[in-house]
């Protein structure tokens, strides 16, 4: 019987937190536990987020964007994220020490509660999942808040795919937009603080993932193609 109660009390556990197993070649970014891998930048870490129920919290309290202890360069970052209404955060991917995610930087990929009126009139590279302000996301498929959303972020060189809620909505390379050249290609992970509570589950990162195969364009059907779905044969 009291094999029985633990059993029953970690399937509560797992069934709560929606723990994923690791995919191959992932590690996992998170422990559940505390704050290990990860470390305050403009202050103590702990003044502003915190581990609840196996889930990482930004509190809401002014402080410190979190930053990995280890730099990456090409990889692929999943995490699931969770906004109050009217919401917003980021991730720093691939900048310096100090956070730069502009000029000179990283990227930031944006987190938005959308649909919030005070965000009607953002600008295309400001929506949920956009490189912000660099690449925009094609399509707007954000949960409502207080949901939970997934997103993968896959870096190749210049090469940027966002997938948010199981949809691509970025497949950007410096080609089309070449400010992408100008960004840092090896750097810190950030989870930003816009003092603002955030929730985080399920933070793993692994190798890059090829581009998934694309149509050719030597078929007879041309209707079918899709926007930015396939190359020009050689």
């Amino acid at each position: 019987m009291p094999n029985c109660n633990r059993l029953l009390c970690l399937m509560v556990l797992l069934m709560s937190s929606s723990v994923v197993a690791l995919e191959p070649g992932f590690q996992s970014l998170f422990n559940g536990r505390d704050l290990a891998g990860w470390e305050g930048v403009t202050s103590d870490a702990a003044q502003s987020w915190r581990v609840e129920d196996g889930l990482l919290v930004c509190t809401g309290e002014k402080g410190t964007w979190l930053r990995s202890r280890e730099q990456y360069g090409d990889f692929n970052f999943r995490f699931d994220y969770r906004l109050k209404p009217g919401g917003n955060s980021g991730i720093y991917v691939r900048v310096p020490a100090d956070g730069a995610h502009r000029e000179g930087g990283g990227v930031e990929v944006q987190l938005l509660d959308d649909a919030a009126e005070r965000y009607q009139d953002i600008k295309p590279g400001q929506y949920s999942g956009s490189v912000y302000l660099v690449a925009p996301a094609t399509e707007h498929v954000s949960r409502p808040a207080g949901e939970w959303n997934t997103m993968e972020i896959n870096c190749r060189g210049t090469h940027y795919r966002v997938v948010h809620n199981g949809v691509v909505i970025v497949d950007a390379d410096a080609s089309d937009y070449p400010e992408l050249a100008e960004r840092f290609q090896h750097g810190y992970l950030g989870l930003q603080n816009h003092s603002e509570e955030v929730w985080f589950r399920n933070l793993r990162i692994g190798p890059p993932q090829p581009d998934p195969v694309k149509a050719s364009t030597c078929t007879r059907s041309p209707q079918r193609h899709h926007r930015r779905s396939f190359r020009r044969c050689r």
